[in-house]
């Protein structure tokens, strides 16, 4: 079960990188290539994920000490929500002091009828 939510969440973190890459491709090229790079990296997660899924990788040399509480998959979900989401936490840098802020700035903005989220973007 955990490898079919493995492959949803690298699938979708690959695609949103994409997007961001596509999004803001007018940014300073590190930028970019930070998102284009995290992609390629959920991309091969997410192929492992597949291959071992549809039979195709049968033999994972990377052993576990016996009686541990998770798993190769687990790992594996973690490295791909991790590595996935870097460059977007990196770039937008947004501490927790901002974000009470930003939510304070959407509540008003929702009272109003209308959802700045290029604000929350930038």
């Amino acid at each position: 079960m955990l490898i079919f939510l493995t492959i949803g969440i690298t699938g979708f973190l690959c695609i949103l990188n994409i997007f961001f890459a596509v999004a803001f491709r007018k940014r300073r090229i590190r930028e970019l290539l930070s998102y284009l790079a995290a992609s390629l990296i959920e991309l091969a997660i997410l192929g492992t994920a597949l291959a071992i899924q549809f039979g195709i990788l049968i033999f994972i040399p990377y052993h576990l000490a016996p009686g541990l509480p998770f798993n190769r998959a687990e790992i594996g979900a973690a490295l791909a929500v991790g590595i996935g989401l870097l460059p977007a936490v990196y770039w937008r840098r947004t501490s927790v002091s901002q974000l009470r802020t930003l939510i304070a700035q959407d509540a008003k903005g929702r009272s109003k009828g209308g959802v700045s989220i290029r604000d929350w973007m930038n």
